[in-house]
């Protein structure tokens, strides 16, 4: 059996490789700004997880939302935060989201995109951060949830083949380790050639199914989802029957309730 090196973790990833882009974005995402017209509130009170340097509160505050929270496990990402908020309107704090010291169902409101429970490290710790978005939340509360999606990644012409590569490198290995979980192909843009020897940090892809079933173990009653293709499109589904017969093509986004 080949040995493998140390794992490199996804907090180290943040704090080294993808530090700029995650500090110093700007700007929506057109998956943002459909979620954001069509299931949230701009007076309610609003946490964002995973803010970074605090991009998506940002435009939030811009577009007239008034009670913004945010947190994330790096305080420099909290720092720069802080430093963007010039007008000190959001309450930016450094949190892990497995285990939160807001009080049960403080939020009205709370955003858990930009993938950041597929970059938990384990499975335990994306149980215990979800476990908390649900305490964190008041009943009758919008949740909105994103989730790198292995059922893209199959589809994909590009992509397919990497992935079977490294199905049979782990195989050859003797490794056990789930396929869906996968290295970052890229740092901020650039190849990441480790990925070709199935080194450095992993992140963990999403079947549909499976992320569904995962938020209503949790207790939040899923009222709405699709894909990057679906949202593109000014569109979202009820009912995984639905969603059956179309393409999933990018992220995955779910919209709950508690």
């Amino acid at each position: 059996m080949i040995a493998l090196k140390k794992a490199f973790c996804n907090k180290e990833v943040y704090q080294t490789k993808e530090f700029s882009r995650w500090a110093y974005g700007n700007g929506l995402s057109s998956e943002e700004q459909y979620l954001i017209a069509n299931y949230l509130d701009r007076s309610k009170k609003t946490v964002e997880a995973g803010t970074g340097g605090g991009r998506l509160l940002l435009e939030m505050s811009k577009l007239g939302f008034t009670s913004l929270y945010g947190f994330d496990y790096l305080p420099e990402f909290i720092e720069v935060a802080k430093q963007r908020d010039v007008d000190s309107n959001i309450d930016f704090q450094v949190q892990d989201a497995t285990q939160l010291n807001y009080e049960d169902c403080s939020f009205d409101q709370i955003l858990y995109l930009g993938q950041m429970i597929s970059s938990i490290d384990d499975e335990l710790g994306r149980l215990k951060a979800l476990k908390e978005a649900y305490r964190i939340l008041k009943v009758g509360g919008t949740a909105l949830f994103s989730f790198l999606s292995f059922d893209s990644r199959l589809s994909s012409a590009l992509y397919r083949p990497y992935v079977e590569y490294i199905r049979l490198l782990r195989k050859l290995r003797g490794s056990n380790r789930s396929i869906q979980y996968l290295p970052w192909l890229r740092f901020e843009k650039r190849p990441n050639l480790a990925a070709l020897f199935d080194e450095g940090a992993h992140v963990y892809w999403y079947k549909l199914p499976e992320a569904y079933q995962l938020l209503t173990d949790v207790n939040f009653d899923v009222v709405a989802f699709g894909s990057r293709y679906q949202l593109s499109q000014g569109r979202i589904h009820e009912s995984l029957t639905t969603l059956a017969n179309e393409p999933i093509r990018g992220m995955l986004y779910f919209v709950c309730k508690k």
